[in-house]
């Protein structure tokens, strides 16, 4: 990244700030989770926002406010660390419903390593799985595409409501006793239905 391109960013960035500061609260919000929209170029837009293309930086001005940026590591297979980037926004309104929304940095896996080693050796032995990023650190990101959107209400719908908005989905797994995954093929849409936690509708680009 340039030196010229780090100054604007940063001035438009503390412009943003002005501007979200002025509307602490989230005003509420038009589109609803089964409101899907497959574009021309067969990229999905949900919630104003279009995967793949609409940016971090955009969709704080979309929800006019800072979502809480947090790095994720998860074991994955071979035991092997797999890293996520994500900002999360808590308490939007949607037609009246509170929920969550937690959106994906689309960044290379070289990125996500680099943030990974960036944090300190006791961070690392701490045996957390979550942490905080630096100032920094959000700046350099914060023109990164979103890759992913993660709807989580604050009370769960009941699966006569779910086919009732989304339809019959194209295919429904029983994992455990504990969750249930409804797949909507043609939303990009997933989700994961539990009983004791809330449930998680990730809508992902189609493949």
């Amino acid at each position: 990244m340039n030196r010229t391109f780090l100054i604007f960013l940063m001035i438009g960035t503390a412009m943003m700030i002005t501007v979200i500061g002025q509307h602490e609260e989230a005003s509420q919000l038009d589109t609803m989770p089964w409101e899907v929209d497959r574009l021309e170029n067969g990229s999905l837009r949900v919630f104003g926002i279009t995967l793949g293309k609409t940016s971090i930086q955009e969709a704080n001005q979309l929800f006019a406010r800072f979502g809480e940026n947090q790095f994720q590591v998860k074991t994955g297979n071979n035991d092997k660390p797999e890293f996520e980037l994500y900002t999360l926004y808590d308490e939007l309104a949607f037609g009246g419903l509170i929920a969550s929304l937690k959106l994906n940095y689309q960044i290379d896996q070289k990125d996500l390593e680099l943030i990974y080693q960036s944090l300190t050796t006791d961070q690392r032995a701490s045996g957390a799985n979550t942490f905080s990023i630096d100032k920094d650190t959000q700046i350099k990101y914060l023109s990164s595409p979103v890759s992913s959107v993660t709807y989580i209400p604050s009370i769960d719908y009941d699966p006569q409501t779910i086919r009732q908005n989304f339809g019959q989905p194209t295919a429904e797994k029983q994992v455990d006793d504990e969750l249930q995954i409804w797949s909507y093929a043609k939303m990009g849409l997933q989700i994961y239905i539990y009983k004791t936690q809330a449930d998680q509708f990730i809508y992902t680009p189609l493949k």
